[in-house]
């Protein structure tokens, strides 16, 4: 007996696929609910009995086939108990189902580039099938985090959409060269484990002063200064209340330090900006420089992240080119960084720009197509994202390349 599709009837099912084929070749536009009919041996009002239209329909080709690759990854993934090689797995997975098959991939990334170029796909039913296999990564990354693996100080959303970021862009430079994903495997487990490990690093954010410093910040914003007391603080930053008087002599000291603290970094960023002299000041330039130009031009923002970057003729066109152009600004940043020491020497510019960039285009769909973000959380992300490219860039941990030799790749 033929077993039932988690979308319902097999006739369902035989739908989906017919769409599947029909609108991953010809598009939405093109294509008609009677080919489709045609093809899946139904007429039109057996397809309007189940979906509401053809954009419906399209939205739900590419759930069925996204519920396939999720389920597919959860058994790639039993088995395997820590955080590193899971996101390992996870992400060679990804690369690998890009590179499968050259008609199963043709569809695939053809049924992306249909649907998320549509914004009422973001609050269909069937993005959530999507969020289901985004969200293996962020528990993933949680995991990582609560096995002090993965930095504390890492927000597991952002990382995520760094990471989807950089294999969007991967897939799509690849698309547009006719190349496979997965020889990128090492370059881009490097860049990402160089983000997000703990190391000695995170040790000077570790300290009691920093700790308690942090702390007070948020008693203070959240209670006010008088209602604030010093065993909250002391409660939050994981320290006895009497720890405190180690650094500061009382409640008063402790909050005028917050700005001496802050102003004097304030001071050594602006420094940054006319005194650009070294290539890790350059890049996080650059990187603000860029989220500062398309933020003042949201309109060319979104028509940009669902018009453009989503549209298949985009990657044959001169405007493809032109990003190509433009994102050749970091190469000799990165090159310079490379010659003094600053970065590492076997960093791969072209996943790096595509880590850049891809994490860039996910951030800013979640904040402007998904509504998801405050103002003031747009600020604290940026200073992440250009803090965890810097990582991705500088950071010359042993262990990067201890975790990179475990998965396989030396």
């Amino acid at each position: 007996m033929k077993e039932k599709s988690e979308f319902g009837s097999d006739k369902k099912k035989e739908i989906i696929k017919a769409a599947q084929k029909v609108l991953a070749t010809k598009g939405i536009s093109d294509s008609s609910i009677s080919e489709i009919a045609k093809i899946a041996k139904v007429t039109d009002s057996v397809i309007y009995h189940y979906f509401k239209n053809k954009e419906d329909l399209l939205f739900w080709a590419l759930a069925d086939r996204m519920l396939e690759i999720t389920n597919e990854l959860k058994l790639h993934l039993q088995g395997i108990l820590d955080p590193v090689s899971k996101l390992g797995k996870m992400i060679w997975y990804h690369l690998y189902i890009y590179d499968l098959d050259p008609e199963d991939t043709r569809v695939l990334k053809n049924l992306l580039f249909e649907c998320r170029s549509r914004k009422n796909f973001y609050f269909h039913e069937g993005y959530k099938v999507i969020r289901s296999y985004t969200r293996i990564l962020t528990d993933i990354i949680k995991e990582g985090i609560k096995a002090g693996v993965f930095s504390k100080h890492i927000n597991p959303v952002l990382v995520r959409d760094m990471i989807f970021g950089l294999l969007d862009e991967e897939s799509l430079s690849c698309y547009a060269e006719h190349k496979k994903t997965i020889p990128d495997f090492p370059d881009i487990i490097e860049l990402v484990l160089a983000m997000i490990l703990n190391s000695s690093r995170d040790k000077k954010e570790q300290d009691k002063k920093i700790r308690i410093m942090r702390a007070a910040e948020r008693v203070f914003a959240e209670k006010g200064f008088d209602a604030a007391t010093m065993s909250e603080i002391a409660d939050i930053a994981g320290v006895a209340e009497g720890t405190i008087y180690t650094y500061f002599n009382n409640k008063k000291n402790l909050l005028f330090s917050l700005p001496v603290e802050k102003f004097r970094s304030f001071r050594e960023h602006t420094k940054g900006l006319f005194e650009i002299k070294d290539a890790l000041k350059k890049l996080r330039h650059f990187i603000r420089y860029h989220f500062a130009i398309f933020l003042t031009n949201r309109n060319f923002l979104k028509t940009f992240l669902l018009d453009i970057k989503l549209n298949r003729q985009f990657y044959k066109s001169d405007a493809y080119q032109e990003l190509q152009e433009y994102l050749k600004v970091i190469d000799p940043i990165l090159e310079e960084g490379k010659e003094k020491g600053i970065f590492r020497t076997t960093i791969n510019n072209r996943v790096f720009k595509n880590l850049f960039f891809g994490g860039f285009t996910h951030l800013t769909t979640r904040w402007f197509i998904l509504n998801k973000a405050k103002a003031t959380d747009m600020m604290e992300e940026i200073d992440q994202f250009v803090h965890l490219l810097c990582n991705a860039a500088g950071r010359k941990d042993p262990l990067i390349y201890e975790l990179k030799n475990k998965l396989g790749f030396a």
